[in-house]
């Protein structure tokens, strides 16, 4: 997957785990995700976060007794009993519902919205009560080789374990499909508790994935590299280093595209 954002002024193509496109792509200012490590002589600047990373080549039975009992297994056996359907979305009629829920759960939280174009390239699954009330859904990326799947966005009603149930339909489909990596989409270590990166972090955990480094490599040219020097240097004195809050910080004041 590929978009270009625009940073008030500055544009930047920014390409979810595609190696191969972001090595020939000339633009000046261009980002890569991906969980791959590459050779100094690929890029100019590098972020190193973490997620938690799953393998999906075992059998779906193996996988299940690696979740933690009481906080996951439990929780998808209870969504099942409740009669709980999930789906994978499949026309323009079911995203846009997923999109407008979303979007809305964005606006309370304070946190950046789903852009319909991004979207367009996203897989979506949703969940629902036995009578029809919508929970809510999540979105996903797949890898330009279809080997990695990442959990990249999600609002649910919190009720009926709808998150739970979602991830665990998503996670058996991606694996029927011969991915490979199931990937909960980064997370923050912190020890706070009264943090949401605490509760994200331990959600993501219980599904019993492998804490790994997850990187963002940047090839920038020209006066950009200026640009990218005081983004650095910014987030480091302002947010101590917390990229993601300055993520929702530039989307709160309409910075980014």
């Amino acid at each position: 997957m590929h978009r270009i954002k625009k940073i008030g002024f500055i544009k930047l193509l920014d390409i979810w785990f595609d190696e191969a496109l972001f090595e020939s792509v000339k633009d000046k200012i261009v980002s890569l995700h991906t969980n791959s490590v590459l050779e100094r002589s690929d890029y100019d600047f590098k972020l190193t976060g973490k997620t938690f990373l799953l393998d999906i080549t075992r059998a779906e039975h193996d996988i299940f007794s690696g979740f933690d009992y009481k906080s996951c297994r439990y929780c998808i056996n209870r969504a099942e009993r409740d009669g709980i359907h999930v789906w994978k979305a499949q026309n323009e009629i079911e995203k846009t519902k997923y999109l407008d829920f979303q979007n809305s759960f964005c606006e309370e939280k304070e946190i950046p919205k789903v852009d319909e174009r991004e979207l367009n390239e996203l897989e979506v699954y949703c969940a629902e009560t036995p009578e029809k009330e919508f929970l809510g859904g999540c979105a996903f990326i797949i890898s330009a080789d279809n080997k990695t799947v990442r959990y990249k966005y999600g609002a649910t009603a919190h009720r009926f374990n709808a998150n739970e149930a979602i991830l665990w339909k998503a996670i058996c489909d991606y694996h029927r499909r011969s991915f490979e990596i199931f990937d909960f989409g980064g997370c923050v270590q912190t020890d706070d508790r009264e943090s949401y990166y605490y509760r994200h972090y331990h959600f993501k955990k219980k599904f019993g994935g492998e804490l790994a480094d997850s990187f963002t490599y940047f090839k920038v040219r020209g006066i950009y590299r200026v640009y990218y020097w005081l983004f650095v240097n910014f987030v480091q004195i302002f947010f101590h280093n917390d990229v993601n809050g300055f993520v929702v910080w530039l989307n709160k004041k309409g910075f980014i595209q």
